[in-house]
């Protein structure tokens, strides 16, 4: 018998990676009930020393409990019911543990071993703890064992680059969105006569206007969706100490336990991947705009500065 406990860290693992693992456990079962009814039927016309049997009087167990975020706790002793409840429900739940387990004879002839294999796995939204007790002598179930440990091994980052680089992103979208109505504005008041004046007390004052109105014009149009994809992907906040000179507490993102746990898509975590990959498709579609604007930035830069020599 070998001892093993699995701890998700920095990873994030997703239902359909949890749904691949339950799948492949009561496949396993199912197989090696099959194997036993087969070895049965073969091993009932030889006397006991010439038998040979892989699975003897196997049993196994899938069992799962569920608890929910209305308090609701379910159990249920069947991979069918459970995957039914999981795959239905997946927004509301709050923990789950599932229990694995199966006990069979290996016998050669008149050499009989009983052996026992269990898997446990604690599931939570930002945890996942494992624990494995398997044979050493019997390999039936360390396909389980090697696909758990390749859906952790293979699991995407949860502190990724969309999480380190979060503040340049917003801004990169922020600003790719507003630079368009920014430029049209900012161009538009060269024809005030005061406004004229100003851009022409320095060259780096028109850039400087466009790249701030279209900073606040895509945080003013776009923060809210982007604070909404944002919110159930960010690391908590820690104390930092104390500004004392605007008199508040500072806080900063906590790594160290964010990279220190797992991020589980189940609960209230279940949209996680999909406000991901939003993210993700927002700053691709936003930043190819970047270039031509700021090419359009220049150009009327150079123009303004023109009409301001000439005026």
């Amino acid at each position: 018998m070998y001892n093993d406990t699995i701890k998700v860290a920095n990873k994030i693992i997703s239902d359909t990676d949890l749904a691949d693992i339950f799948q492949k456990m009561d496949e396993e079962l199912r197989e090696n009930i099959k194997i036993c009814k087969q070895e049965t039927a073969q091993n009932q016309v030889y006397e006991r020393e010439y038998q040979h049997w892989t699975a003897k009087n196997f049993e196994g167990t899938f069992r799962g409990t569920i608890d929910f975020y209305d308090d609701a706790t379910v159990t249920v002793d069947n991979y069918n019911s459970f995957i039914t409840i999981f795959n239905t429900r997946l927004h509301e739940i709050k923990y789950m543990w599932v229990d694995f387990h199966c006990m069979y004879w290996i016998q050669n002839g008149s050499d009989e071993r009983l052996v026992n294999q269990s898997i446990n796995m604690n599931i939570y939204e930002y945890k996942m703890d494992i624990e494995v007790k398997l044979s050493s002598e019997d390999k039936k179930m360390d396909d389980i064992y090697q696909l758990i440990k390749e859906k952790i091994l293979k699991a995407p980052e949860r502190y990724d680059r969309l999480i380190k680089k979060r503040s340049s992103i917003i801004n990169k979208i922020g600003f790719a969105f507003g630079a368009i109505p920014s430029l049209v504005i900012c161009t538009l008041l060269v024809f005030v006569s005061t406004i004229r004046q100003i851009y022409g007390m320095t060259y780096v004052l028109y850039p400087m206007a466009v790249v701030v109105l279209a900073l606040v014009i895509g945080n003013t149009v776009l923060g809210g969706r982007l604070d909404r994809l944002y919110s159930t992907i960010i690391p908590k906040k820690k104390y930092a100490g104390w500004d004392s000179t605007n008199g508040e507490s500072i806080y900063k993102d906590d790594i160290d336990d964010y990279v220190s746990t797992g991020e589980i898509i189940i609960g209230k975590n279940t949209d996680n991947i999909k406000h991901r990959r939003e993210i993700a498709e927002l700053e691709k579609k936003y930043s190819k705009y970047i270039p031509i604007e700021l090419i359009v930035l220049l150009v009327l830069s150079v123009i303004i500065i023109l009409i301001g020599k000439l005026i």
